[in-house]
């Protein structure tokens, strides 16, 4: 069989958004290691990771699976299974990553995506059984990832980083409606050649991929989902170790004195900071169940 010039255009296209997709994973895994040791909760990012490291491999195996069709003319299972399978690893890598900002389902979700995959992976043997598969597991996939972005949206977040989710989750619906494009169901909606719609459809997620990578690389830590459930007190210190201000998000309130505690906590830095001889600033005390977290400005 022989490639038309559009059909060779969105293999050439598809293998592009494979290495776009490993790139972004490479580039997420970087930002892990390079604050790995810094207290931050390293696991969005690895979650993240996850979902375009094997999104891309799943890409580049389908594209080799189609140009294996289109030279030998022959369907070949194996790697179909790996493709499927790949993007199913990979939407648990992204179902992870929602349930982390949402906080509330213990990774029921992600546990169920992966029991999922090994399913599928030992009892379903044939393409046609492995397509009507994946066309229910991945829409429950989606929905689980969209109504956890629209939690996080609504309940978890405020200012900036609303300001953040609100585009990621505009990338969201985007690729929804471009990974819609490349389902034959979606080829069918648009009145062009299919060739036409995988290209679009491609070209879209390219740069639905890299919108993500763009919005999500650039969180320093992804801990100010849930601030309100997780912030117990606030101290503004001055340079002196008196308090400057003082509040409790605490519903019990216990008789602390500020100006002790403050005066504590300018002892625990300052100490520590002549005891390793660093020029570098606290940023975090971590007592397991609690962290303290310093920010430093111009007059604390």
């Amino acid at each position: 069989m022989w490639m038309n010039l559009l059909q060779f255009t969105s293999l050439i296209i598809r293998a592009i958004l494979s290495m776009g997709g490993i790139l972004l994973a490479y580039m997420f895994f970087l930002k892990t290691k390079q604050i790995m040791g810094s207290g931050i909760d390293l696991s969005p990012f690895l979650g993240i990771g996850i979902f375009f490291l094997f999104a891309g491999l799943s890409q580049m195996f389908f594209t080799y699976y189609i140009y294996f069709i289109f030279e030998f003319d022959i369907e070949p299972i194996f790697i179909y299974a790996c493709a499927t399978y790949s993007g199913f690893f990979g939407m648990s890598g992204l179902v992870f990553f929602s349930e982390k900002m949402l906080g509330k389902t213990k990774y029921a979700f992600s546990i169920f995506s992966i029991i999922s995959c090994i399913y599928g992976i030992f009892f379903i043997n044939t393409v046609s059984d492995l397509r009507s598969y994946g066309n229910i597991m991945m829409p429950i996939s989606l929905m689980i990832i969209f109504f956890n972005f629209i939690y996080s949206l609504i309940v978890k977040t405020k200012g900036e980083i609303r300001q953040k989710m609100i585009f990621a989750f505009i990338g969201n619906l985007t690729f929804y409606f471009f990974y819609m494009l490349s389902t034959k169901l979606g080829r069918s909606l648009l009145p062009f050649p299919e060739e036409i719609t995988l290209i679009i459809s491609f070209v879209g997620l390219l740069i639905t991929a890299i919108w993500w990578g763009r919005i999500f690389l650039g969180f320093e830590t992804f801990t100010e989902f849930g601030w309100r459930e997780k912030l117990k007190e606030l101290f503004i210190i001055a340079p002196n170790g008196g308090t400057l201000f003082y509040h409790t998000f605490a519903e019990k309130t216990s008789d602390k004195i500020p100006d002790l505690i403050t005066a504590g906590l300018s002892g625990i830095k300052d100490i520590l900071a002549e005891m390793i001889q660093s020029k570098q600033t606290l940023k975090v005390v971590d007592h397991q169940d609690v962290k303290i977290l310093f920010e430093y400005g111009t007059y604390s």
